[in-house]
């Protein structure tokens, strides 16, 4: 839900509770390849293989692989996806399959970039083209992803702008990251820097990790308890930052505070709506361009298995705001246009 998801996302990516929860109305009903493939056979298939931890539970992700499986079918491929949940035993040993049986392309999302670099390599030496999506890796052909930090960053200059037109200046600022994922650091370092270099006196009061929206609306609710006057809030992944708008109201606030902000990234079902309907101290989304996402992967992977190396493919998120007639578009990608 860079690409990332981030990204992603996305993430929003790993320990990846990530982008959306559409889960039951989109399920993917995805099938790993090593349940019935001979050694070889998936070499003689113009096959790409994705493995991406919780994809299937994740609404903003299952409308991107949906897409890819209708983009691969255009061009010729078959696009199978496998999700381990969060288990990465379970995710390497599927990755580890795949190679013996020489799949042709593998895009897999890493919780840990480390920890894969030798499964890549080990693909790569085995003649399979390798695709990281939402990170970089060492050993990889390209990335299809997202530019967390510009994204995250226009995020916090919009926040920034805000800041100065309607309050001044000065905010008590909440940042909800995720330090455990390189997405998450760079997605929130672009939202501090550009928070800071458009609005410098902003004090952020509290940094804490939540990407659902269960933390965000615990750990807002704690945050809010002990700096009662925080009225900006800004998370690298909108489900959390839902729960934080679950948290504002339930600790007594005006939904509608005139000079309170909340926004997020990855552009999800119950952002989308706030954001079309207006009224509320939720005011920005970095929506992900999710169909355009699931075409990058089959692309990618038909230029690289043709030699055609372009490089990473990295789709930008768009900034939605209240009222603006993009949220309505990305309802309408997600099939939640109603």
């Amino acid at each position: 839900m860079t690409v990332t998801h981030p990204p992603s996302s996305p993430s929003f990516l790993r320990g990846v509770a990530r982008r959306g929860f559409l889960a039951g109305a989109f399920l993917l009903g995805t099938a790993a390849l090593s349940a019935g493939f001979p050694a070889g056979a998936a070499a003689q298939e113009k096959l790409i293989a994705v493995s991406f931890p919780n994809s299937s539970t994740i609404g903003a992700v299952v409308t991107s692989l949906n897409q890819a499986k209708v983009k691969g079918t255009e061009m010729g491929y078959r696009v199978v996806v496998d999700d381990p949940g969060a288990d990465m035993n379970k995710q390497i040993n599927t990755l580890k399959t795949w190679i013996q049986q020489k799949v042709p392309v593998i895009v897999c999302v890493t919780p840990q970039p480390a920890v894969f670099e030798t499964i890549a390599k080990q693909a790569r030496e085995a003649g399979i083209k390798w695709i990281t999506y939402g990170e970089k890796l060492t050993n990889q052909d390209a990335t299809v992803g997202y530019a967390q930090y510009d994204d995250g960053r226009k995020l916090g200059e919009y926040a920034g702008k805000w800041v100065n037109e309607t309050l001044g200046g000065t905010a008590k600022v909440v940042v909800l990251g995720y330090e455990k994922a390189t997405w998450g650091q760079l997605r929130g370092n672009g939202i501090k820097d550009g928070l800071k270099s458009v609005a410098p006196k902003v004090e952020i009061v509290a940094e804490q990790d939540a990407i659902n929206p269960t933390d965000g609306l615990n750990v807002t609710r704690s945050i809010l308890q002990a700096h009662p006057d925080a009225n900006v809030i800004l998370g690298v992944e909108d489900p959390a930052t839902e729960g934080a708008y679950k948290a504002w109201i339930a600790s007594g606030k005006d939904k509608s505070d005139p000079k309170a902000f909340i926004g997020g990234m990855d552009g999800t079902v119950p952002a989308l709506k706030l954001l079309r309907e207006g009224g509320t101290i939720y005011r920005a989304s970095m929506a992900i361009p999710l169909k355009s996402v699931g075409d990058a992967i089959v692309t990618t992977a038909d230029d690289l298995l043709n030699g055609r190396n372009k490089g990473d493919s990295i789709v930008p998120l768009e900034l939605v705001t209240e009222k603006s007639p993009k949220a309505q578009a990305y309802l309408d990608e997600q099939g939640a246009g109603g």
